[in-house]
């Protein structure tokens, strides 16, 4: 089931949003659902590196030296 998403985007930033969707060919919308998209992805790759990272036994050592 599809679920539909009232936005309140004053004026400037529309102009900037229909810019930038024309640029890739885009209406507003589909420009707005594919960043949205876009930014899950990439959300869900960090959250599985980082979950990974502490499913791990061993955490990567890493050492940090200073000169005094």
């Amino acid at each position: 089931m599809a679920r539909k998403v009232s936005l309140n985007i004053d004026d400037r930033l529309y102009t900037r949003l229909e810019k930038n969707a024309h640029k890739n060919g885009e209406s507003v919308q589909d420009f707005l659902i594919r960043a949205v998209c876009d930014a899950l992805d990439m959300w869900d790759d960090f959250y599985d590196c980082d979950e990974a990272l502490n499913k791990k036994e061993k955490a990567p050592k890493i050492s940090f030296f200073a000169n005094s």
